[in-house]
């Protein structure tokens, strides 16, 4: 990465309304490897509405969201010695909590495929309504909005990990290409596939949705 882009990267990574310290982290870092462990909480603190930011962007359930913190953090300990002084600590840490998420993403879709299918014809009546809702009522009431989310969410279950993480980093959180590509590990033209594919799935299933539930609403009548 050219050091133009480099500094975007970390510059959109920073929690609002803060700057990025990397001198400062490096004290702190320092002082964590020399045996003070207690500085590591001061890390914590600063970074931690970060890794939530990132987290809460994949899964809803609070105990989830904070359980992978956790992990991301105990991560990121145990590893510090691997960081290099005088880089973002906050783009590292990120890239943790970008990869926890993948790990439980893959994990989920395991456990899915192991129990029964996901969605009930229930299920896909239930999001055909809710998308045409939507669609009719633009100014929802907060409830109309929470199924809106509900919605959005069983959508991005459809996709494979590999795909949702892709996305949701492209789309919804505003990385290039080539920064996700950093951050998984990834060559460029596969997350490019990946990032195709899934708009592919999910323009599907949106159509899919909102005929059947146009069509739907004509039987009523």
């Amino acid at each position: 990465m050219s050091n133009s882009n480099q500094a975007a990267a970390t510059n959109r990574m920073v929690t609002r309304g803060e700057s990025v310290d990397t001198t400062n982290d490096d004290a702190v870092i320092r002082r964590i490897l020399a045996g003070d462990q207690d500085a590591f909480e001061i890390l914590v603190r600063r970074y931690s509405p970060r890794v939530f930011s990132i987290i809460g962007s994949f899964f809803r359930r609070r105990d989830m969201v904070e359980d992978i913190a956790q992990e991301v953090f105990a991560r990121s300990y145990f590893s510090l010695a691997t960081f290099t002084l005088g880089r973002s600590f906050e783009a590292w840490v990120a890239k943790i909590a970008v990869n926890a998420c993948y790990d439980h993403l893959r994990a989920q879709r395991r456990r899915s495929e192991n129990s029964a299918p996901q969605f009930t014809e229930q299920e896909d009546e239930w999001l055909e309504l809710q998308m045409l809702e939507a669609a009719r009522d633009r100014h929802a009431s907060f409830e109309r909005q929470r199924d809106a989310a509900d919605v959005a969410e069983k959508l991005l279950a459809k996709l494979d990990p590999e795909d949702r993480i892709v996305l949701v980093l492209l789309d919804r959180d505003g990385f290039s290409v080539q920064e996700i590509a950093e951050m998984l590990g990834w060559g460029q033209s596969k997350i490019k596939v990946r990032a195709f594919r899934a708009r592919r799935v999910l323009r599907a299933a949106m159509k899919r949705l909102v005929l059947n539930a146009e069509t739907n609403l004509k039987n009523q009548k």
